[in-house]
């Protein structure tokens, strides 16, 4: 535990010491937040009836933050550290492999419940939106679920990645389009059938969702959406399993596409 808190904390310093990640992990989500609030009023009809605009788009744009942290941000940087030799050095290392891992995860988790925090700040000091006390643990408890699924699928899509280069075109073929199809830039209530069954196969539109039943006026109860957390519980199980048969420390050799076994997994398989 000793080891993991001195890791985690290099991971936030770090963090905030690259300028480029600090920025697009917790200043351009608030940005998109401002200028798409700021430009725009009324209702808007979504889950439940309708509601404020700046009341809906609050916290699907801080579910946006959320993804860059955890999903985005780890497709980008373990194959450049891969790449550069940085994995390879820490496994020679005595450091536990998990300890380095739960670090890892540790520091996008926390950077992403950062941004969060500072758009729904934002969205309630600027734009009016309502938080509402007995729904807090449910936000709380979809955010961490939805941060660690989203963390799993990116350590493993990652494993996918040959070259630290070609990261930002997989994350970003990964990702946004299903940004637009999850209801994060609009509402998708009255979108046709198709779209939303394409939509509901992923986990995002099931975070989103998730998350904005904390924000609905209209919400009944503790705001638990227990459907949409078990479909992310199931997502992070398999991003976890993915990552776990596909992670690599070691980069690939130069001109060789074939994936290097891990020298532990070959010595078990014999």
């Amino acid at each position: 535990m000793r080891l993991l808190a001195v890791w985690i904390r290099a991971g936030l310093k770090t963090l905030v010491r690259t300028p480029r990640s600090a920025f697009f992990t917790l200043i351009f989500p608030v940005l998109l937040l401002v200028l798409i609030d700021a430009t725009n009023s009324g209702t808007v009809t979504a889950s439940g009836g309708k509601v404020d605009f700046a009341q809906y788009f609050t916290p699907s744009l801080a579910i946006f933050g959320l993804s860059f942290a955890c999903y985005t941000s780890l497709v980008f940087s373990i194959p450049r550290a891969r790449e550069q030799g940085i994995l390879k050095r820490v496994r020679g290392t005595p450091l536990e492999p998990s300890v380095w891992i739960a670090a890892l995860i540790a520091v996008a988790l926390i950077s992403g419940l950062v941004s969060v925090l500072i758009m729904v700040t934002v969205g309630v000091a600027a734009f009016g939106v309502h938080v509402y006390a007995h729904l807090v643990p449910a936000a709380l408890v979809t955010l961490v679920l939805g941060g660690l699924c989203l963390a799993s699928l990116g350590i493993a899509v990652s494993s996918f990645v040959e070259r630290a280069d070609t990261a930002p075109v997989v994350a970003n073929v990964t990702l946004l389009p299903l940004t637009f199809i999850s209801g994060v830039f609009s509402p998708m209530h009255g979108a046709p059938d198709w779209i939303n069954a394409v939509a509901h196969v992923f986990p995002l539109s099931h975070l989103v969702d998730a998350f904005y039943a904390t924000f609905n006026p209209h919400t009944t109860g503790s705001g638990f959406a227990w459907g949409h957390l078990a479909v992310l519980a199931v997502w992070t199980a398999i991003g976890a399993g993915v990552a776990e048969r596909r992670f690599r420390w070691d980069p690939t050799p130069v001109g060789s596409h074939r994936r290097q076994r891990d020298p532990d997994v070959s010595a078990a398989t014999g």
